[in-house]
């Protein structure tokens, strides 16, 4: 099994700004949900986050971003510590999953199928998508990416495909008739949605 990773640090401007973690749907928060459909997928879960302080409740490992910029360094930062985590880790396997914490209806079967298309692709980035709709941040990456991100992110990189672009990269689809997946909390409306969708 390989660790994953929650990407938490996004400050969900849209949504007050407060961060999407604790965001109330049907009762539980995003980040619980996220959990519940995570961690029986993975062998070990950290949370990445901007500010560890707002889950000291949690008794998960809290990694905070390295790279600190007004607004956030975006979600390549966040999978830069996943890295960098995975690999301190007891025993690293040869990648780590993440997963942000505003998608409350993964799929179960995502890892197992991530991990099927490693070994036949052995690709040094899986991402997951949804009707050919790519979702870049719920993916699978390369420990070995590591030195590889940091220059980037140290040259400015900040877009996933701008660093993505020169590696073997591949990905697995989960078609839908009616539900999206990965279907992410944006605005006030998706709440709404997304509460629908969790009772269906």
């Amino acid at each position: 099994m390989f660790p994953g990773v929650i990407l938490a640090g996004g400050s969900a401007r849209r949504l007050g700004g407060k961060g999407k973690a604790f965001i109330n749907i049907s009762g539980v928060s995003l980040i619980d949900l996220v959990l519940r459909k995570i961690e029986t997928q993975v062998d070990r879960v950290a949370i990445n986050t901007r500010d560890k302080n707002s889950f000291s409740q949690y008794n998960y490992p809290i990694i905070e971003d390295l790279i600190t910029e007004e607004g956030g360094s975006g979600p390549l930062a966040g999978i830069s510590s996943a890295i960098k985590w995975a690999k301190k880790s007891i025993n690293p396997v040869s990648h780590v999953i993440t997963v942000p914490v505003d998608t409350p209806l993964l799929p179960i079967d995502l890892v197992h199928r991530m991990s099927l298309e490693l070994k036949i692709k052995k690709s040094d980035i899986i991402f997951a998508s949804s009707n050919n709709n790519i979702y870049p941040v719920v993916s699978m990456w390369s420990l070995s990416l590591d030195n590889h991100l940091d220059k980037a992110l140290s040259n400015g990189v900040r877009k996933i495909d701008a660093f993505t672009s020169s590696y073997n990269v591949s990905t697995v689809d989960w078609s839908f008739n009616d539900v999206d997946p990965f279907f992410n909390i944006n605005n006030p409306e998706d709440i709404t949605l997304a509460e629908k969708y969790i009772k269906c």
